[in-house]
């Protein structure tokens, strides 16, 4: 069975988190709501893989964003299905989520050498299917990969570890 991901907030928030996307003129309904749907399916899949390092296209994470701007809801909504706050950590290039890129996949420049993704992006696509969500593969294209992941080094506990 498909998860739906607007299962996982209410209908107000769904719309509201939709109209904070909609601000972009480059939104349509359509596409805000396929963006916040694929962002809920990669926060629930984060929050119930602590263990995963896993990190967003740029095009999941601005619905991401948006939704932690809004940050009451989003509170609420991680501390309801998690029990704590999933946090977003952006990375930047030779950090935690580069090396552990590289460790993950043994690849010297953390891609995969068949398909050129990320491993991240490609380790988080498959847990996002693993974990019963459908991927919308036009918002989760490999060139579109973010620089960022859920948390400090790896693990969704935050704080930083050392």
């Amino acid at each position: 069975m498909v998860r739906d991901p607007k299962a996982y907030v209410t209908p107000d928030v769904w719309e509201r988190e939709v109209a904070f996307l909609l601000r972009d003129p480059q939104n349509t309904r359509e596409l805000a709501e396929r963006k916040f749907g694929q962002a809920i399916a990669f926060v629930m899949t984060c929050g119930e893989n602590p263990d995963l390092l896993m990190g967003p296209t740029n095009t999941v994470d601005e619905a991401w964003h948006s939704f932690m701007l809004d940050s009451i809801h989003y509170t609420h909504f991680t501390n309801r299905h998690f029990g704590r706050y999933i946090h977003h950590v952006p990375e930047l290039p030779g950090s935690t989520a580069d090396t552990a890129c590289v460790q993950a996949g043994d690849h010297a420049d953390g891609h995969d050498p068949k398909t050129g993704m990320p491993l991240v992006l490609a380790q988080t696509i498959k847990t996002i299917k693993a974990a019963g969500f459908e991927i919308d593969a036009e918002l989760w294209g490999m060139a579109d990969a973010a620089d960022c992941n859920q948390c400090h080094a790896g693990c969704h506990d935050s704080p930083k570890k050392q």
